[in-house]
Protein backbone atom coordinates (compact mmCIF):
# COMPACT_ATOMS: atom_id res chain seq x y z
CA UNK A 1 0.00 0.00 0.00
CA UNK A 2 1.39 3.48 -0.76
CA UNK A 3 1.96 6.12 1.58
CA UNK A 4 0.86 9.08 1.22
CA UNK A 5 3.16 11.72 1.24
CA UNK A 6 1.70 15.01 2.84
CA UNK A 7 1.94 17.81 0.17
CA UNK A 8 3.99 21.37 1.32
CA UNK A 9 1.20 24.28 0.42
CA UNK A 10 3.25 27.52 -0.30
CA UNK A 11 2.85 30.15 2.14
CA UNK A 12 -0.81 32.33 1.34
CA UNK A 13 0.96 35.61 0.01
CA UNK A 14 -1.52 38.94 0.34
CA UNK A 15 -1.09 42.68 0.16
CA UNK A 16 -1.69 44.82 3.43
CA UNK A 17 -1.98 48.40 4.04
CA UNK A 18 -1.22 50.50 7.36
CA UNK A 19 -2.56 54.21 7.73
CA UNK A 20 -2.42 56.26 10.67
CA UNK A 21 -5.88 55.21 12.94
CA UNK A 22 -7.05 58.69 13.43
CA UNK A 23 -7.54 58.99 9.53
CA UNK A 24 -11.62 58.25 7.78
CA UNK A 25 -11.72 58.44 4.01
CA UNK A 26 -14.79 59.04 2.26
CA UNK A 27 -15.55 61.72 0.18
CA UNK A 28 -13.27 64.24 1.81
CA UNK A 29 -9.85 62.77 3.87
CA UNK A 30 -11.10 63.55 7.32
CA UNK A 31 -10.27 63.26 11.25
CA UNK A 32 -12.81 63.22 14.16
CA UNK A 33 -11.81 65.53 16.96
CA UNK A 34 -13.34 65.57 20.28
CA UNK A 35 -16.91 66.96 20.20
CA UNK A 36 -16.45 68.24 16.61
CA UNK A 37 -17.83 67.42 13.05
CA UNK A 38 -14.84 65.40 11.41
CA UNK A 39 -12.87 68.26 9.89
CA UNK A 40 -10.54 67.73 6.61
CA UNK A 41 -6.63 67.56 7.93
CA UNK A 42 -5.03 67.92 4.43
CA UNK A 43 -3.35 71.18 3.55
CA UNK A 44 -1.70 72.50 0.04
CA UNK A 45 1.00 75.28 -0.19
CA UNK A 46 1.32 77.33 -3.22
CA UNK A 47 3.59 77.90 -5.74
CA UNK A 48 5.12 80.49 -4.86
CA UNK A 49 6.20 79.06 -1.38
CA UNK A 50 8.59 77.03 -0.06
CA UNK A 51 6.46 76.17 3.19
CA UNK A 52 6.14 72.29 2.86
CA UNK A 53 7.85 71.64 6.04
CA UNK A 54 4.64 74.06 8.20
CA UNK A 55 2.22 72.50 5.81
CA UNK A 56 2.90 68.96 6.93
CA UNK A 57 3.17 70.01 10.72
CA UNK A 58 0.08 71.64 10.39
CA UNK A 59 -1.84 68.61 9.30
CA UNK A 60 -0.11 66.87 12.00
CA UNK A 61 -1.16 68.83 14.22
CA UNK A 62 -4.91 68.55 13.30
CA UNK A 63 -4.64 64.80 12.72
CA UNK A 64 -3.68 64.08 16.26
CA UNK A 65 -5.94 66.68 17.52
CA UNK A 66 -3.75 69.52 18.59
CA UNK A 67 -4.95 72.35 16.67
CA UNK A 68 -8.28 72.78 14.64
CA UNK A 69 -7.51 73.28 10.68
CA UNK A 70 -10.14 76.63 10.62
CA UNK A 71 -7.27 78.33 13.11
CA UNK A 72 -3.91 77.32 11.34
CA UNK A 73 -5.89 78.46 7.58
CA UNK A 74 -5.61 81.57 9.46
CA UNK A 75 -2.82 81.42 11.33
CA UNK A 76 -1.10 84.88 10.38
CA UNK A 77 -4.60 86.52 11.80
CA UNK A 78 -4.21 84.70 15.05
CA UNK A 79 -2.95 86.77 18.61
CA UNK A 80 -2.46 83.18 21.46
CA UNK A 81 -3.25 79.83 20.93
CA UNK A 82 -1.17 77.00 19.23
CA UNK A 83 -1.81 78.39 15.35
CA UNK A 84 -0.03 81.61 16.65
CA UNK A 85 2.77 80.05 17.93
CA UNK A 86 3.53 78.15 14.56
CA UNK A 87 3.19 81.36 12.65
CA UNK A 88 5.70 82.87 14.93
CA UNK A 89 8.05 79.78 14.77
CA UNK A 90 7.72 79.16 11.02
CA UNK A 91 7.10 83.03 9.59
CA UNK A 92 10.77 83.39 8.57
CA UNK A 93 11.13 80.22 6.25
CA UNK A 94 8.15 80.81 4.88
CA UNK A 95 9.70 81.27 1.40
CA UNK A 96 13.38 80.18 2.20
CA UNK A 97 12.02 76.25 3.33
CA UNK A 98 13.40 74.42 6.04
CA UNK A 99 16.15 71.82 6.76
CA UNK A 100 15.54 68.75 9.22
CA UNK A 101 17.63 69.86 12.34
CA UNK A 102 15.47 72.96 12.25
CA UNK A 103 12.42 71.42 11.74
CA UNK A 104 12.88 69.79 15.31
CA UNK A 105 14.23 72.05 17.23
CA UNK A 106 11.51 74.70 16.07
CA UNK A 107 8.65 72.18 16.71
CA UNK A 108 10.53 70.85 20.13
CA UNK A 109 10.45 75.19 21.02
CA UNK A 110 6.63 75.10 20.75
CA UNK A 111 6.21 73.09 23.50
CA UNK A 112 3.06 71.23 22.78
CA UNK A 113 2.27 67.66 23.79
CA UNK A 114 4.37 65.94 21.13
CA UNK A 115 7.53 63.62 21.46
CA UNK A 116 9.35 63.74 18.50
CA UNK A 117 12.32 61.09 17.57
CA UNK A 118 14.61 61.89 14.54
CA UNK A 119 16.87 60.26 12.55
CA UNK A 120 18.99 61.60 9.90
CA UNK A 121 20.51 60.25 6.63
CA UNK A 122 24.30 61.47 8.00
CA UNK A 123 23.42 59.34 10.75
CA UNK A 124 22.49 55.97 8.77
CA UNK A 125 19.65 54.06 9.03
CA UNK A 126 16.97 56.79 8.05
CA UNK A 127 15.05 54.52 5.75
CA UNK A 128 14.42 51.52 8.31
CA UNK A 129 13.47 53.96 11.01
CA UNK A 130 10.97 55.33 8.84
CA UNK A 131 10.00 52.34 7.60
CA UNK A 132 9.35 50.76 11.48
CA UNK A 133 7.68 53.69 12.65
CA UNK A 134 4.97 53.25 9.78
CA UNK A 135 4.30 49.52 10.39
CA UNK A 136 3.98 51.10 14.27
CA UNK A 137 0.80 53.09 13.05
CA UNK A 138 3.31 56.52 13.55
CA UNK A 139 2.52 59.72 11.41
CA UNK A 140 6.27 60.76 9.87
CA UNK A 141 7.99 63.84 8.62
CA UNK A 142 9.42 62.99 5.68
CA UNK A 143 12.79 65.21 4.22
CA UNK A 144 13.19 63.88 0.80
CA UNK A 145 16.04 65.17 -2.37
CA UNK A 146 16.14 64.02 -5.71
CA UNK A 147 18.97 62.21 -6.89
CA UNK A 148 18.92 63.27 -10.63
CA UNK A 149 19.39 66.87 -9.86
CA UNK A 150 19.19 69.61 -7.25
CA UNK A 151 15.98 71.32 -7.61
CA UNK A 152 13.61 69.15 -5.17
CA UNK A 153 14.30 69.15 -1.45
CA UNK A 154 10.29 68.83 -0.16
CA UNK A 155 8.59 67.67 3.18
CA UNK A 156 5.99 65.49 3.08
CA UNK A 157 3.83 63.46 5.74
CA UNK A 158 3.79 59.80 5.76
CA UNK A 159 0.74 58.39 6.98
CA UNK A 160 1.14 54.97 6.35
CA UNK A 161 2.37 51.71 4.30
CA UNK A 162 1.72 48.98 2.37
CA UNK A 163 3.47 45.72 0.56
CA UNK A 164 3.21 41.97 1.08
CA UNK A 165 2.56 39.45 3.04
CA UNK A 166 4.29 36.32 2.49
CA UNK A 167 3.83 33.90 5.41
CA UNK A 168 5.13 35.31 8.34
CA UNK A 169 7.28 38.04 6.71
CA UNK A 170 6.19 41.71 5.75
CA UNK A 171 7.46 43.10 2.74
CA UNK A 172 6.89 46.98 3.27
CA UNK A 173 7.07 48.35 -0.58
CA UNK A 174 5.50 51.74 -0.82
CA UNK A 175 5.41 54.75 1.96
CA UNK A 176 1.77 56.51 1.73
CA UNK A 177 2.16 60.16 1.72
CA UNK A 178 -0.17 63.55 2.30
CA UNK A 179 2.26 65.95 0.07
CA UNK A 180 1.11 69.36 0.25
CA UNK A 181 2.03 70.02 -3.45
CA UNK A 182 -0.03 67.93 -4.74
CA UNK A 183 -3.97 68.03 -4.98
CA UNK A 184 -6.07 66.98 -2.12
CA UNK A 185 -6.54 63.05 -1.83
CA UNK A 186 -9.43 61.57 -4.24
CA UNK A 187 -12.31 59.63 -2.64
CA UNK A 188 -11.63 57.23 -0.23
CA UNK A 189 -7.87 57.21 -0.35
CA UNK A 190 -5.99 58.52 2.61
CA UNK A 191 -3.11 59.84 0.52
CA UNK A 192 -2.17 61.61 -2.36
CA UNK A 193 1.43 60.21 -3.32
CA UNK A 194 3.62 57.93 -2.31
CA UNK A 195 7.34 56.51 -2.42
CA UNK A 196 8.08 52.95 -3.79
CA UNK A 197 10.74 50.62 -3.73
CA UNK A 198 11.68 50.41 -7.51
CA UNK A 199 11.21 47.19 -9.06
CA UNK A 200 13.82 47.97 -11.80
CA UNK A 201 16.55 49.94 -12.61
CA UNK A 202 18.24 52.33 -10.23
CA UNK A 203 18.16 51.10 -6.97
CA UNK A 204 16.32 47.70 -7.52
CA UNK A 205 18.97 45.34 -6.90
CA UNK A 206 18.83 47.06 -3.05
CA UNK A 207 14.76 47.22 -2.81
CA UNK A 208 14.69 43.24 -3.54
CA UNK A 209 17.30 42.25 -1.10
CA UNK A 210 15.35 44.33 1.16
CA UNK A 211 12.00 42.99 -0.01
CA UNK A 212 13.68 39.19 0.44
CA UNK A 213 14.71 40.09 4.40
CA UNK A 214 18.24 40.40 3.94
CA UNK A 215 18.18 44.37 5.49
CA UNK A 216 20.79 43.87 8.07
CA UNK A 217 23.64 44.68 5.76
CA UNK A 218 21.00 46.78 3.65
CA UNK A 219 19.24 48.77 6.82
CA UNK A 220 22.03 51.79 7.39
CA UNK A 221 22.75 52.98 3.71
CA UNK A 222 20.71 55.12 1.97
CA UNK A 223 17.80 53.57 -0.13
CA UNK A 224 16.44 54.84 -3.51
CA UNK A 225 12.77 55.20 -3.50
CA UNK A 226 10.33 56.39 -6.44
CA UNK A 227 8.43 59.56 -5.78
CA UNK A 228 5.30 59.36 -7.72
CA UNK A 229 2.01 61.35 -7.44
CA UNK A 230 -1.20 62.13 -9.67
CA UNK A 231 0.68 66.14 -9.90
CA UNK A 232 4.41 65.47 -10.95
CA UNK A 233 6.50 63.49 -13.05
CA UNK A 234 7.82 60.28 -11.38
CA UNK A 235 11.66 61.43 -9.69
CA UNK A 236 13.62 59.00 -8.21
CA UNK A 237 14.82 60.32 -4.42
CA UNK A 238 16.20 59.43 -1.45
CA UNK A 239 15.32 60.63 2.38
CA UNK A 240 17.37 63.42 3.71
CA UNK A 241 15.88 62.84 7.41
CA UNK A 242 12.70 60.81 9.01
CA UNK A 243 11.12 62.10 12.33
CA UNK A 244 8.54 60.31 14.18
CA UNK A 245 5.47 62.72 15.45
CA UNK A 246 3.55 61.59 18.43
CA UNK A 247 0.89 62.96 21.20
CA UNK A 248 2.20 62.03 24.57
CA UNK A 249 -0.73 61.73 27.12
Amino acid sequence: MTKAVPSKRPAPSYTFQRVHAALQTGAVLTVQQKRQEPMPCFMQQSMLDGACGVHVLAMALVILDLAKASALHNMSRRTYGTAAQVHRAFEPTYFTGIHAREWVALVQGLDLPLALKASYVADGGVDSAAVDWLMRGDLVALAFASVEHQRTKHWALAVGIEGVVSGQRYQPQRILLLDPSAPEPVVFQASNARLSLPQTGLGSRRAKSIENGKTSEQSRKPWLWRYESESWSPETVHLLAAVRVRRTP
